[in-house]
């Protein structure tokens, strides 16, 4: 009886892992920004399974590209944050979860989903505006790209020629920021203080902090001045 039993479980153990292991269909999930954050979460366990002393586990395996390929990192949390890497990523990252009943153990369940890895491309400023303004000129002028790919945040800002920063940060240079999107426009009396030479600038960014720079651009705006009305008598 005891060999049976212990057959019996072997065989059940066996079944319950096959079940597992049987090949779980991952979810392809939107998009990711090379060097953004994944950040997943597993479920909470039911009031039911609570009141009966019930506790969950959690294992999640993370494997570039799919199920079969090379392990990149492992957890043991209901919650995970993942960080792609900004350089040598992987096309794809395959994550997958399970969950284990603590007090059951051949109570396990099972779920996976795919992270496609893609920079945003190049980045061009157009417009239909003059390149060189008058300083007086309260007409709007729209300063666009391409549309903002899904997996980023883009952000625009104006600088004086001299004054653009060597590091362009999502949430720097404050006063010098002008929208968000994948189009701006702007009446330059309101912008230029003096007349010279501006720079347009637009960044693509990952959508989760420390929102990695992923790509930029810039166009550069002549501001003139309006000319003198002396005369002079000769």
């Amino acid at each position: 009886m005891a060999f049976l039993l212990v057959l019996g479980l072997a065989s059940i153990m066996s079944n319950a892992a096959a079940v597992v292991a049987s090949g779980c269909t991952p979810i392809l999930q939107e998009q990711v920004a090379p060097g953004d954050t994944i950040d997943l979460k597993g479920p909470d366990v039911p009031a039911d399974q609570q009141a009966l002393g019930i506790h969950w586990d959690y294992l999640w395996t993370v494997k570039e590209g799919d199920a079969g390929g090379s392990t990149v990192a492992t957890f043991d949390t209901q919650s995970i944050s993942f960080a792609v890497p900004t350089t040598d990523y992987a096309e794809n990252y395959y994550f997958e979860m399970l969950v284990t009943a603590r007090e059951a153990s051949l109570c396990i369940n099972q779920a996976c989903m795919t992270f496609p890895i893609v920079t945003p491309g190049e980045c061009s400023i157009t417009t239909d505006a003059d390149d060189q303004i008058c300083i007086t000129d309260s007409d709007e002028y729209e300063y666009s790209t391409a549309n903002t790919p899904s997996q980023v945040n883009q952000r625009w800002w104006v600088f004086k020629q001299g004054e653009v920063p060597a590091n362009l940060e999502y949430n720097g240079n404050a006063n010098s920021r002008v929208g968000d999107g994948s189009s701006i426009n702007i009446a330059w009396n309101g912008i230029a203080e003096q007349s010279g030479t501006y720079v347009i600038m637009t960044g693509y960014f990952g959508k989760k902090s420390p929102f990695v720079l992923q790509g930029s651009c810039q166009k550069q705006v002549v501001i003139v001045d309006v000319p003198l009305n002396t005369i002079t008598v000769t």
